[in-house]
């Protein structure tokens, strides 16, 4: 009875489908890993050289930003206008991770893309 229904599959072309819903589809990602790395951010010269180093070694940064902040208020506007220009030139992201009392910041290259829940 089995070689009939085989036989009848193969005719009717339903073996091929089979097969291909058989097959693996296997994701290789372009970089094999990614370093997260975790900085304080205490000028805009750290701020300029952690956004160099997304965009060259593709990996995201976590920056903490309350020293930044509470030392060089100036400097700090103008930080957030280089990381609009970032994202805009660059398509990469940032998410603000934590508020109350801490600006806790996450940079990400293009290639990673993060997903607000």
């Amino acid at each position: 009875m089995k070689d009939i229904m085989d036989s009848l599959k193969k005719n009717l072309g339903l073996e091929e489908t089979r097969q291909k819903e058989d097959q693996e589809t296997i994701i290789i990602p372009e970089q094999s890993f990614y370093e997260i790395i975790l900085t304080k951010v205490n000028n805009l010269d750290d701020f300029i050289d952690a956004l160099q180093q997304i965009e060259e070694e593709k990996n995201p940064i976590i920056m903490d930003l309350t020293n930044f902040e509470k030392n060089v208020p100036e400097d700090f506007q103008v930080a957030g206008e280089k990381l609009k220009a970032f994202r805009d030139s660059t398509g990469g992201e940032a998410i603000l991770l934590c508020k109350n009392g801490k600006n806790v910041i996450i940079v990400t290259p293009p290639e990673i893309k993060l997903i607000r829940k």
